[in-house]
Formats: C-alpha cells, structure tokens, sequence
C-alpha cells in the first residue's frame, strides 16, 4: 500500500555530489528519470550503497540562483535498475539542513523548472 507524499516530486536536473564513508562521487541527475523534492532525493549508481547510511549531499547548479545547498541525508532505498544491468537507483531522505532551509530548497527548485 503506498502512502501520501509529504513533499511532491520534481523531474530537475541537478548536480549533486555526495560523501559516505569518506568516499566521494559526484552524480548528475539526468532530467527524465529522477527527482528531488523537499523529502529526499534519488539517483542512479553503480555503486551498492548501503541502507541507512549516512551522507552529505551538495545541490548545486539550480540555474543562478546562488550557492550550493548542503544537506544531510540517510539511504532508505536501493533497487536495482530493471533495464541496467549493475545499476541501482538510491533514495535519499534529507534529516538535516545546514546552509539552506527545506523552504529554500522547495523555492529554488520551483524556480528553477520556471
């Protein structure tokens, strides 16, 4: 049974670097097939990221609407791709904010896509 949204989701492009476990690896959201929103984020990767491990994600490059966003976040999900072999999509749920609010983020999304 799926549940509510409590943010919705928006198809953006978005260049989005992230940290876990010390290991970086930059990932740019392609515009047809993944989302972010004022919950969390989701991306592809060949990458086996673990459930519930915790990162730190910059979102930048929302047009010129200023600087990055850093944020906190955790992995609640990671499936594999069933049309790429070796490629999972991960859900990010953001659990903190530290040089933006989840409104500005909200704003600079909605922005952007205008």
């Amino acid at each position: 049974m799926r549940t509510e949204r409590a943010y919705p989701r928006h198809r953006v492009k978005v260049p989005l670097y992230i940290t876990m476990g010390g290991e970086y690896f930059q990932k740019t959201i392609p515009l047809e097939s993944k989302d972010v929103s004022g919950g969390g984020i989701s991306f592809e990767t060949t990458k086996q990221v673990p459930l519930e491990a915790e990162s730190s994600v910059i979102v930048a490059g929302l047009g010129d609407l200023g600087k990055a966003a850093f944020i906190q976040g955790r992995v609640v999900h990671r499936r594999s791709h069933p049309a790429k072999e070796g490629c999972y999509t991960v859900g990010l749920q953001f659990t903190g904010f530290i040089n933006t609010t989840r409104e500005e983020l909200l704003a600079r999304i909605e922005a952007w896509r205008e």
